[in-house]
């Protein structure tokens, strides 16, 4: 609760004065989880994307789409085509980076140990 507050007094000040706030100041969150993901795949710009039932794009991290559009593992295996149902088991997390991902972006990402069709 101290650090809390003093991260909140820090940014005050900056406001106040004009100052940066100093990254260590400013309170951080965990935004990753592990488990098993569902929803349909889909790619735009590029990039290759789990589209949940609630609408939210997630970044497959170390897969690629292939010349027919569909998804594939790096280094060869064949996974789904665009709009079949997949299952990606790994860890969710949010990460903040420049990327020609631009239709939906990059901020949401699965790092997938292992993806399936169903």
């Amino acid at each position: 609760m101290m650090k809390r507050k003093a991260a909140l007094a820090a940014g005050a000040l900056a406001i106040v004065f004009g100052g940066a706030v100093p990254a260590a100041a400013a309170p951080t969150t965990a935004a990753s989880r592990t488990g098993t993901f569902y929803g349909t795949y889909q790619h735009s710009d590029g990039c290759v994307y789990l589209r949940s039932a609630a609408g939210y794009h997630y970044l497959l991290e170390g897969y690629t789409m292939g010349g027919n559009g569909g998804l594939y593992k790096k280094g060869g295996g064949f996974i789904a085509y665009p709009g079949w149902k997949i299952a990606a088991h790994g860890t969710q997390y949010n990460k903040t980076s420049t990327t020609l991902c631009t239709t939906w972006g990059a901020y949401r990402r699965i790092k997938a140990t292992s993806i399936h069709a169903y």
